[in-house]
């Protein structure tokens, strides 16, 4: 199965800031020194959690859409639709 989900690259201060809101209280909010650093620990991130989610036999959350935001899709193992 591949799912999509949105998040959000910002500056903050001195570093910036990668979120992504439909997965945000499973602890996919990171930083970084670069914006493509913070892209690719978010991604990680969520790769993390879909992979725990999976193992617990827990479905993915639905994706929140955020304008202006960037689209990350990861496949990941799961029944047939």
């Amino acid at each position: 199965m591949t799912v999509g989900y949105h998040v959000t690259v910002s500056r903050q201060g001195d570093e910036w800031r990668a979120v992504c809101p439909a997965l945000r209280h499973h602890g996919a909010s990171v930083g970084g020194e670069t914006r493509e650093e913070a892209l690719t620990h978010i991604e990680n991130a969520i790769l993390m959690i879909l992979t725990e989610m999976e193992r617990n036999g827990v479905s993915p959350p639905a994706d929140e859409l955020v304008p202006g935001g960037v689209v990350l899709t990861f496949t990941v193992a799961g029944e047939a639709e």
